[in-house]
């Protein structure tokens, strides 16, 4: 029974220095063994930082203050102001819905998103119902806001008489700053952008609203 235990006592003691030694404190890259690097005081495998910036990146933060900057998903919805151009222009009310969503890291700092945008104007003569589905950058650090910028397919069906559905490339920039004193992932949202479109159309967009991280 003594030597049982005996056997117990150091097997513990043994796997204990080992799980230190996995996880030894440092404060350079050079403190830790061969294959580790140091991270938040710690010596990890070099491939564990990687994903861990990679992931941190694309899900940043779960800061209270954060808003859309708690996960990789933000929803976002608004009012504003359009003006379609072909040929003479027409200012319009409208409402827009949208998202991004970050896929993966171009940079620790800078994810790779897809995004999209609804939106519902009403110039005069008609209804148009500006879509746009692409791709751009998310940058969490720019002080309190977050920012997102992108390019897209866009094409605006609308009611006007014996009006085409033009199609072309919309550009995209949105400021997101967060509301934590009304709820943890809410943030006011701005957007700005401006859409390429064929048979002579042109779509300027100016929107506010808010964003919600999921």
């Amino acid at each position: 029974m003594t030597w049982k235990s005996i056997f117990a006592v150091t097997l513990g003691a043994a796997l204990f220095a080992s799980a230190a030694a996995e996880a030894a404190s440092c404060k350079k890259d050079a403190d830790c063994s061969s294959g580790q690097v140091c991270s938040n005081g710690t010596c990890v495998k070099r491939a564990s930082r990687a994903a861990s910036d990679a992931a941190s990146s694309v899900a940043p933060t779960e800061s209270l203050i954060a808003g859309t900057r708690r996960t990789p998903y933000i929803g976002w919805g608004g009012v504003g102001f359009y003006n379609v151009s072909a040929g003479n222009s027409s200012g319009a009310f409208g409402l827009h819905a949208g998202g991004a969503v970050s896929l993966i890291s171009l940079t620790p700092e800078l994810p790779l998103i897809a995004w999209g945008d609804v939106a519902l104007g009403f110039p005069t003569g008609g209804t148009i119902f500006p879509i746009k589905l692409g791709a751009g950058v998310r940058y969490d650090r720019a002080g309190p806001v977050q920012l997102l910028g992108g390019v897209a397919f866009a094409f605006m069906p609308n009611t006007f008489s014996g009006a085409p559905t033009p199609v072309g490339v919309g550009l995209m920039g949105t400021v997101l700053y967060p509301l934590p004193q009304l709820h943890p992932n809410l943030s006011a949202q701005a957007q700005i952008g401006y859409d390429f479109l064929s048979d002579g159309f042109g779509l300027f967009g100016l929107t506010a609203g808010a964003g919600w991280a999921f």
